[in-house]
């Protein structure tokens, strides 16, 4: 028999066995809730459920900076590789004109003419003339001195002019065997020179040589409309000429040296010097 005391504990504990089978039964009932709804779910793709293949994350590298793909010759080709212009220093000067090169500094013919023919000569090599050869004609002139030197065999024509220049060196034409020459342009032909006198520039021209037979005169018509007549001693003759107007940078002859040769009679013949050709005879520089 139980007592009244034991009534209220049992009581007490079917109480709590029914509160837990309720609540172990609504987690029973969620569970299989759940289960239903994932089937449902899977089955609505238009057939049985079928587990996933597990989705294995890919991992994308940042972007990083490459060198350029070189092309094939299929393939456009790479655009040319161009290379940094060179910087140029370019030198102005506000409000003034550009410089010109410095002109030759001017120096003053040697005192001496035939000694500093005769180093020339020596210097130049051309060993015709022998140490004795001597002055046979000469012409002392504002620009420079022109003058012939002789021995028995060969002669050579020599100008103290081109010295001026600054460079101390004077003109030589070619040593030529002495004899009659032919009457010829070569023979008469002339060297030409800029000399710089008092700061000016000035085309200067110079001549020597031997006379043909029969010729007793030669004179020289210049492009500045000048005539000059070349002073005969004996068998040789020398010449020099420079132009009034001093020279300009881009200045051209307008007409060519002409020579005229003349006998007793009067004139014989003529010549247009060309120029380059017949206005160059000078072997120790060019013209």
């Amino acid at each position: 028999m139980i007592d009244q005391g034991g009534k209220r504990r049992l009581a007490a504990v079917l109480s709590t066995g029914l509160a837990v089978a309720a609540v172990a039964g609504i987690a029973i009932a969620g569970t299989a809730v759940a289960r239903r709804s994932s089937h449902d779910t899977a089955a609505a793709g238009g057939g049985p459920a079928t587990p996933s293949a597990p989705q294995t994350p890919v991992n994308t590298p940042a972007p990083v900076s490459s060198p350029a793909r070189v092309s094939t010759p299929a393939r456009t080709a790479p655009a040319p590789v161009v290379a940094p212009p060179t910087p140029r220093t370019v030198v102005t000067t506000a409000g003034r004109k550009p410089v010109l090169p410095q002109r030759p500094q001017e120096q003053q013919p040697p005192a001496d003419p035939v000694a500093a023919c005769k180093s020339w000569l020596k210097d130049s090599g051309a060993g015709e003339l022998g140490s004795k050869a001597q002055v046979v004609e000469r012409l002392d002139g504002a620009p420079g001195t022109v003058l012939i030197l002789a021995d028995s065999n060969y002669w050579v024509g020599c100008d103290t002019a081109f010295a001026r220049t600054g460079g101390g060196q004077g003109s030589l034409r070619q040593p030529a065997r002495i004899g009659t020459p032919p009457l010829t342009a070569d023979t008469f032909a002339v060297a030409n020179n800029l000399i710089p006198t008092n700061g000016q520039q000035y085309d200067y021209f110079w001549a020597a040589g031997r006379l043909p037979k029969g010729i007793t005169k030669v004179t020289y018509v210049f492009p500045d409309d000048t005539t000059t007549d070349a002073v005969i001693k004996g068998s040789y003759w020398v010449m020099q000429h420079q132009n009034k107007v001093p020279w300009h940078e881009g200045a051209v002859p307008t007409t060519q040296v002409i020579v005229r040769l003349f006998n007793a009679r009067g004139l014989v013949t003529s010549f247009d010097l060309q120029w380059g050709k017949q206005t160059c005879a000078q072997i120790t520089h060019g013209c």
